[in-house]
């Protein structure tokens, strides 16, 4: 399994501005993410997972979204990880330059 660790990142959404976090955790043999942001609790719940080569790919799925397909991916190399969620209304939130902090 890749990516697994804690992975800060620095997003700017018109929603949040500042530390965000990727959790890659192993749960039965799959992928177990979750997002933390500091004050906030974010509600993804991340489904479908694959690897390929250094890139999990998959989709997320929000309460306020109902029934939406959040597409998903996160490439770790070198040590740093980045992606995007691309969220219905809000928009792609990419992310990069993240660093493993746990």
């Amino acid at each position: 399994m890749i990516g697994l660790g804690k992975w800060r990142f620095i997003v700017n959404t018109r929603f949040h501005s500042g530390e965000a976090f990727l959790v890659v955790g192993e749960k039965d043999g799959e992928y177990d993410i979750r997002v933390e942001i500091p004050g906030r609790r974010p509600d993804f719940r991340f489904g479908s997972l694959r690897e390929e080569g250094n890139t999990i790919t998959g989709s997320a799925q929000h309460s306020l979204l109902q029934g939406k397909s959040i597409p998903f991916s996160a490439t770790f190399e070198d040590g740093t990880a980045s992606g995007f969620l691309d969220v219905p209304i809000v928009g792609m939130i990419k992310f990069s330059g993240g660093e493993r902090v746990g």
